[in-house]
């Protein structure tokens, strides 16, 4: 990812859930065991939520595991924002997030978030988490991450082959293949390793990094 001339500045893309905050185990404690004892259903394992769920997840995991079809994912949010209340205490961010994400915009490389989170919420995270004035951009309530990450790439006007997505999920390493940026797919959030691995036959442009810290040994 470097030109003739030197090293490029990079677009990075960075996904929040289960990427820079970790919160995987905190969503399925607090929200998905909760759904399920809601609606009278047993649980789907942790192991079986994290090979199952995708972007649209009532179609991939919800109505599959028993959920009424009439029940929507608005219905689902409440129940999870009960949760979380009752819990109290938010997910805190993996250890070397912060410093990744400094690195890189030290770098020279200009960092925007794109989320599926609530936008409000997105933006009281990053200011608790200490990412204030980090992102050139932040995107929250996003629920088509390649039209979304199409529009700011064109917006940003960068070249497709600078641009890294950076994220958790096959979702994003697919929403990063359709835009033709290169995908940095980090196992440790919501998608096992074993189904990012598997992913990769699909798209060669999918890298699979151990922490967020292999991104700043890749990147210029």
């Amino acid at each position: 990812m470097r030109s003739t001339n030197g090293p490029s500045p990079i677009l990075c893309l960075f996904d929040w859930n289960g990427t820079l905050q970790d919160d995987m185990h905190h969503i399925y404690e607090c929200g998905v065991q909760r759904i399920f004892r809601h609606y009278g259903l047993p649980c789907p394992s942790l192991d079986d939520y994290r090979n199952e769920v995708g972007a649209d997840f009532m179609k991939t995991f919800y109505w599959p595991h028993g959920i009424p079809a009439n029940v929507t994912a608005d219905d689902l949010n409440q129940i999870m924002r009960a949760g979380f209340k009752e819990k109290g205490t938010p997910a805190v961010c993996f250890p070397d997030a912060l410093e990744t994400v400094r690195a890189c915009v030290a770098r020279g490389h200009r960092s925007m978030l794109v989320s599926a989170y609530d936008s409000g919420k997105l933006s009281e995270a990053v200011e608790r988490n200490g990412f204030s004035g980090l992102f050139c951009h932040v995107q929250g309530d996003v629920r088509d991450k390649a039209q979304c990450f199409y529009r700011l790439i064109s917006e940003a006007g960068a070249m497709r082959e600078l641009v890294a997505v950076i994220g958790d999920t096959v979702d994003d390493a697919e929403a990063a293949r359709l835009v033709g940026a290169q995908a940095y797919i980090c196992p440790r959030g919501f998608h096992t390793r074993e189904r990012i691995e598997a992913a990769r036959a699909g798209n060669p442009r999918l890298t699979v990094i151990d922490t967020l810290q292999d991104l700043l040994r890749i990147l210029p």
